[in-house]
Formats: structure tokens, C-alpha cells, sequence
């Protein structure tokens, strides 16, 4: 049977003294003597030096015959109101600011999908990598809104060619149908989809001719803002949880 520890976000070495009684194994002067007595395995090999250090969830420690082990890591679900002139990844090699700069977790999470640094609205974080995979899937079909903001008044004669289903014009690629509804002057179109297709919207306006001025983002898989203000996050509830796997499971 293995006996938990808890750790960090970072696999950095620590004394393995240090990592026993982090354990709850023994106290760290305990822990020398039972390192002395050549009580503790490390990969498989009795220990015998004092001062070595392990790299916790990676190297193997056994003590007594019983293995350390750590424990699942809690699966956290975030929705965030993505503001613009964020990169939606883990880290930036331009070291321009990223989503998770904004949400501050112990866990260690990581987008669903992608938003464009121009882009604002409803973004998924989470360190379920099943879930996350099953969202992404294009079998899934998870449901994404979007406002759309052009720079001149959407031609109503437009629309059938936006949701029929279009080829796009700089790689000849064929959409799937969508859904949109012209909103206020003409200004706004509300479309709703199932792709996610890189810079698909902005694309898809372009071949039929329009800038888009502003592209937001305004609902997930049924996941929308309400409260949330630009630049804010909530923890989703177990019910939004359980939607969003049935939203993910296959047909």
C-alpha cells in the first residue's frame, strides 16, 4: 500500500530527509537514521547518503518496503472573462503576458482551445486533460457563440452564404453550417457554431468582405459570463462540470 505525500507545483530536488518528513514519513532527524539504518530505496538502489536529494513525482522512494506516492492532482474547472492582449497558452516565448497570469491557482492549469490576443470572452482553464481532449475533439461538437463586430453594416443577403456552410478565401477549406443573427445597425452579428477552426470567424468575415473591428467570445458549451467582468474568473459548480461532460461525450 503506498503512503501519500503532497508537493508543489515544481519537481525541483529537496533533501530526501526533507521530502520524508514532507511525507509524514518520520521528522527529518528520524528520517537521517532511517537512511543510516538502510531503511529507504531510492529507484531501487538502498540509500545511504545522508544529503541526497530527490525530485519528487519523479524519482521512486520507498520506505520499509511501503513506496511513496503521490496523490491525484485535484481537478480544478475556471472560466474566464478573457480580456484582449492576452496570449491564450502556458507561457510566451516573447514573454508577452499570457491567460494564466490571471488566474492564480496552486494547481497547474492550461487552456481549452485558443483565443487570439485580439480576441476577448468566455475561456475554459483546467487541468483535466480528458475533458479537455474530449472538448476539443471535433466530434464533440461543443457549441461556441460569438459577437462580432464589423467596421461596416452586414449585408442581410450575406447571411445565407455565412451559416450554408462557405469556402473560406485563403485556403479554399469548406465551414460546416452555423447559426447567426444580425444584431442592433447591422454593426454586430451573434454567430453560433461548432468548429473551431483557427481564426475561423475573422476568416469567414473576411471572405465575404468585411473587417472585423471586435471578436468576443460569448458563450462555451453553455458556459457564459454573467458576473464576471473582463480579466475575472470563477471556479465552475458541479453541476457545470457534469454539463460539460455530457456536452463532450460522443453521439
Amino acid at each position: 500500500m503506498a503512503t501519500t505525500c503532497s508537493k508543489r507545483d515544481s519537481p525541483e530536488p529537496v533533501r530526501i530527509n526533507k521530502y520524508l518528513a514532507m511525507c509524514g514519513v518520520a521528522s527529518r532527524r528520524a528520517a537521517d537514521r532511517m537512511i543510516e539504518a538502510g531503511e529507504v530505496m531510492v529507484n531501487g538502489r538502498v540509500l545511504t547518503t545522508v544529503g541526497a536529494a530527490v525530485r519528487p513525482g519523479i524519482d521512486e522512494v520507498v520506505v520499509r518496503g511501503r513506496m511513496l506516492a503521490l496523490p491525484e492532482e485535484k481537478k480544478v474547472y475556471i472560466l474566464l472573462n478573457k480580456p484582449r492582449n492576452y496570449i491564450t497558452t502556458n507561457r510566451d516565448e516573447r514573454n508577452r503576458e499570457t491567460v494564466l497570469d490571471l488566474v492564480d491557482v496552486g494547481e497547474r492549469i492550461f487552456p481549452v482551445g485558443r483565443l487570439d490576443r485580439k480576441t476577448t470572452g468566455m475561456l475554459l482553464l483546467t487541468n483535466d486533460g480528458e475533458l479537455a481532449h474530449r472538448l476539443m475533439h471535433p466530434s464533440s461538437g461543443v457549441e461556441k457563440e460569438y459577437q462580432v463586430r464589423l467596421e461596416a453594416p452586414f449585408r442581410p443577403k450575406d447571411l445565407s452564404v455565412l451559416t450554408g456552410g462557405m469556402r473560406l478565401g485563403d485556403t479554399g477549406e469548406r465551414t460546416s453550417p452555423c447559426k447567426a443573427k444580425i444584431l442592433q445597425d447591422g454593426l454586430d452579428v451573434l454567430v453560433t457554431m461548432h468548429e473551431g477552426r483557427n481564426h475561423q470567424v475573422r476568416r469567414m468575415f473576411s471572405t465575404l468582405g468585411y473587417e472585423v473591428k471586435r471578436l468576443d467570445r460569448t458563450a462555451y458549451a453553455g458556459l457564459r459570463a454573467g458576473r464576471l467582468r473582463r480579466g475575472e474568473w470563477r471556479y465552475l459548480t458541479p453541476g457545470e462540470v457534469k454539463q460539460l461532460r455530457l456536452e463532450s461525450s460522443p453521439p
